[in-house]
Parts: C-alpha cells; structure tokens; sequence
C-alpha cells in the first residue's frame, strides 16, 4: 500500500509544474489580436486562424457567462456557448 504523502511528493509537484509550464505558451500575433477584438465587442475577423477563433470564442462565451451571471445573481454554466 503507498503512502498518501507520496503522491503529494516534491517529485510529483515538480511534474506538475512542468507540465502546467509547457502548457503555458505565448499567443501568436492573431491570438492576441482576436482576443482584444472579443474584450472590446468587436467581430471576428475570417482571416485569423483556427486557433483565435477559439480563443475569440473563449472570450465572447465568458464574459457572457458573467453577464448572465451577473443579471440573474446567479452561476451561469451552460449559457452563451455561441454568439
């Protein structure tokens, strides 16, 4: 039988910080630039890639969320997926 406390080691940690930081990355150029279109209510452009429109998509679906959350003083989980 293992021990609890070592599957919290400081080995464990560690390979779960790695694991966060390579999941980590910068956004491309049109990442960034479909993430400032969907905090500024703008639209989407079809000339970004694949990859900014999930995170246009991200954005616009959040912040709808809390929106919605924020009307109805309540936590909104399934609401606003798509614009």
């Amino acid at each position: 039988m293992t021990d609890r406390a070592d599957h919290y080691s400081d080995e464990g940690i560690a390979e779960s910080n790695e694991r966060s930081a390579r999941a980590l990355r910068d956004l491309t150029y049109d990442q960034k630039k479909a993430a400032e279109a969907a905090f500024q209510g703008e639209p989407f452009n079809p000339a970004w890639s694949a990859a900014a429109a999930i995170v246009y998509e991200g954005i616009v679906a959040a912040m709808c969320r809390l929106q919605v959350a924020a009307l109805t003083k309540t936590e909104v989980t399934e609401e606003c997926l798509t614009r």
